[in-house]
């Protein structure tokens, strides 16, 4: 199991580095068809990380250190996925003239839509704290 998680892993890895050249245009759709591409890649990975970890606890020898670290893996695969969804979800809405999430950082098109207020009308109130 293990030759063929590492060949699934290769795989992706090929084809995110592949992915990762930047975008020579300026046009937002293609960053976000791009970007869609790399959550995508990053799902798979954490797909076949998951494998890995399902195939470690169903082996009673291996030392349960193995599945804790295919365990993390996973979580690191699924937040790289949910960053690269947001970003495209965040390129979208520039390509269609939407304000983008507040998580968009310097990509943020507030400026350019007349946008001061995360509770501007439509948007949802995002103004509450996360205690860390």
């Amino acid at each position: 199991m293990a030759r063929l998680v590492e060949a699934g892993l290769r795989r992706v890895a090929v084809a995110i580095a592949a992915t990762l050249d930047p975008v020579p245009s300026l046009d937002p759709v293609a960053h976000a068809a791009r970007a869609r591409r790399l959550a995508e890649l990053h799902s798979r990975r954490a797909r076949w990380w998951a494998v890995l970890e399902r195939s470690i606890v169903a082996d009673h020898a291996m030392p349960m250190i193995h599945a804790q670290a295919a365990y993390a893996a996973v979580s690191v695969a699924e937040r790289e996925a949910r960053f690269w969804s947001d970003t495209a979800d965040d390129w979208q809405a520039r390509a269609d003239r939407r304000p983008t999430s507040e998580v968009a950082g310097a990509m943020s098109n507030w400026h350019d839509l007349g946008l001061t207020e995360p509770t501007a009308p439509g948007l949802p109130d995002t103004s509450t704290a996360v205690a860390r």
